[in-house]
């Protein structure tokens, strides 16, 4: 990562409040990852803000920004850099995308954003031609079962013991009918009885 990026972040908590908005302004020249100071100095905005739950909006207007853009940002590097008391401390080598986008679908659309933008880095680094509306999709579907799980349970409480951890994503549902696994959302049979699942993690 660009140096002067690096020692950007580690000075945001001491600017004052005129120049986090100018160090937001300025951000857009520190390339790629410039994303990233931006959603510290709202995040760091919001921390001082003196206007509790509207303190966002407060914000989109100061920084003239979007509301969904403030409350993006804001909420990513809460979920993966901010490190509570010790403000100093966040290792943003930890992830490799430069997209804000891959953070934003996981802060907000996953029960567990570091475990899933993980899972996303693992698919990606496997498969290059890997994408964001995929990772999207593959969420909404873990979500989805485990909504159906949760229903279940509510109709048959034993059947708890026999729930299968959908929500970690590296746990997938598998056909095996052919002899071989094959991806659940790729399996050819059209009927329940046909159908023999795995899971595989």
């Amino acid at each position: 990562m660009d140096r002067s990026l690096v020692e950007a972040l580690s000075l945001v908590v001491y600017l004052e409040d005129d120049q986090l908005l100018e160090a937001f302004r300025a951000s857009r020249s520190l390339g790629r990852r410039a994303w990233m100071l931006q959603a510290a100095v709202l995040h760091e905005a919001q921390r001082r803000s003196i206007h509790g739950d509207r303190s966002l909006q407060a914000i989109a207007r100061a920084f003239e920004i979007s509301l969904n853009m403030a409350e993006k940002y804001a909420r990513v590097w809460r979920e993966f850099f901010d490190s509570g008391a010790q403000t100093e401390s966040f290792n943003v080598e930890e992830f490799l995308f430069d997209e804000p986008s891959w953070y934003v679908v996981a802060a907000t659309e996953s029960p567990e954003p570091r475990r899933w933008l993980a899972y996303a880095q693992d698919r990606k680094a496997e498969d290059p031609r890997y994408s964001i509306s995929v990772f999207r999709s593959e969420i909404q579907r873990a979500v989805g079962a485990a909504a159906a799980v949760i229903e279940s349970e509510l109709t048959n409480p034993a059947a708890f013991a026999e729930r299968t951890v959908w929500d970690c994503p590296w746990v997938k549902p598998y056909c095996r009918r052919s002899g071989r696994p094959v991806p659940a959302d790729e399996c050819p049979c059209e009927t329940d009885d046909d159908i023999s699942t795995g899971a595989h993690g």
